[in-house]
């Protein structure tokens, strides 16, 4: 579903040559048929059809069941910072000509336990073939606040701007494992880890925020602050209701058949 985020979300846009600055919300009515699409993209982001496979090959369905909701978060705080990577990762993928080659949630070493790094790395490729990064931070709350969004674009800024080459090894890795056209692309970003050949011009920041709030000023401040010398996407859903969202979309999770 190719235009899920252009159904499910009202947006409005703001260019300023390099920058651009999306804001959204619900469209009337779309609430069940939003949470319905992403609570099964919710859970690919923990756990592969494959392994899904295996589980119920190994364990039968109620073994499979229990295995799998091990990996969801439980405290309502890391389920919200979680459902911000990931609805960051899918319209990365989906408005900002970015791939996102790896699912990081699926590595986490603790369901609670937020992982180190930059929350979403996307990968792609210029006209000419040349490799071009996204450096994404997600921020999911009921109330954004300006020195939440200060520190995001502290975040972006860090390490030169550039993804810190912890993260772009960690990528490498899960690509090179991974083979075929995967295994080529993680060689290319090991090789970028190790000699940050990829030049600024072709590193790409994005800010994404889903809040209950509006956060008018402040993301306004940061669309006109924001270094206009390289692509920047400045992207925020309200959800008036965040809380109760983010709980429909985890029980959700918890209750879907494993087919």
């Amino acid at each position: 579903m190719n235009d899920f985020f252009d159904t499910w979300l009202t947006t409005s846009e703001e260019t300023d040559q390099r920058k651009t600055l999306w804001r959204a919300t619900e469209a009337d009515t779309q609430r069940q048929n939003a949470v319905s699409e992403l609570v099964g993209r919710t859970r690919s982001h923990y756990v592969k059809d494959e392994e899904i496979a295996t589980f119920l090959d190994t364990l039968g369905y109620e073994g499979a069941a229990e295995i799998i909701r091990t990996n969801y978060p439980e405290g309502p705080t890391c389920r919200s910072g979680d459902l911000g990577e990931i609805l960051c990762a899918e319209v990365i993928e989906e408005w900002c000509d970015f791939e996102v080659p790896i699912r990081k949630l699926r590595y986490k070493d603790h369901r609670d336990q937020a992982m180190r790094g930059e929350d979403v790395i996307g990968v792609g490729e210029t006209e000419n073939g040349q490799l071009k990064l996204l450096k994404a931070e997600a921020k999911s709350a009921q109330a954004l606040s300006t020195e939440t969004v200060q520190s995001a674009r502290a975040g972006l800024e860090a390490n030169l701007g550039r993804p810190t080459p912890h993260s772009l090894i960690y990528l490498a890795r899960r690509l090179l494992e991974m083979g075929g056209a995967k295994e080529e692309l993680g060689k290319r970003i090991l090789t970028e880890a190790g000699s940050q050949a990829v030049p600024k011009g072709r590193i790409t920041h994005c800010l994404f925020t889903i809040t209950g709030n509006p956060a008018v000023e402040m993301l306004d401040d940061d669309f006109a602050d924001a270094d206009g010398t390289r692509d920047q996407f400045i992207i925020h859903v309200q959800i008036p209701d965040h809380a109760n969202f983010v709980e429909q979309i985890f029980d959700g999770v918890n209750n879907l058949a494993l087919d």
